[in-house]
């Protein structure tokens, strides 16, 4: 590996529509939106096997929460290339979730819960062996995106047999 400094920057995701996501990020989750751009005429990018960006329209939300996640919103339209009918389960290949440590799981799955938007699709679950102490569920909204919560202290089981340690949220007690 080329010595080279990494660090995390951002998530982007691709959204059916762009002020409906916004809307949830900022109304459920709490981001800030950092700057709103676009439209512009094509992608930015040339899909292995085709000669030019595809044709069509970019708008796109930059979002951060707190100090610690970018996130990027990017809403395509007036495409040329044939759509999926449905975004990948996340244990579809390609599939993903996106997933947000918080500090109380019961209250922050009640939140979504409650939300018309959101749909639970997994009870709150609790890890045993290696994980026990971890908590998480799953949500999906009804525009696609599959979201979990997820609650852990440091001094998890696993860390008995490794020197690495999963990164926690600023906030989180050391």
């Amino acid at each position: 590996m080329i010595n080279v400094k990494r660090a995390f920057d951002h998530l982007g995701m691709a959204v059916p529509n762009l002020e409906q996501a916004v809307d949830f990020f900022v109304d459920a989750l709490g981001f800030d939106v950092v700057i709103t751009a676009g439209p512009y005429d094509d992608f930015g990018y040339i899909w292995p096997g085709e000669t030019e960006p595809e044709p069509g329209t970019l708008r796109q939300a930059n979002l951060v929460l707190g100090d610690s996640f970018n996130l990027e919103l990017l809403e395509y339209t007036n495409r040329t290339a044939e759509l999926p009918n449905a975004a990948p389960r996340p244990a579809d290949p390609g599939g993903w979730h996106l997933c947000m440590h918080v500090d109380d799981i019961d209250a922050a799955s009640a939140e979504l819960t409650a939300r018309a938007d959101t749909e639970s699709i997994s009870p709150v679950i609790r890890e045993q062996d290696d994980m026990d102490g971890l908590r998480w569920a799953y949500f999906r909204t009804d525009w696609g995106l599959v979201l979990e919560l997820i609650q852990w202290q440091p001094g998890m089981p696993y860390e008995r047999g490794t020197t690495h340690r999963m990164a926690l949220p600023r906030w989180a007690p050391a």
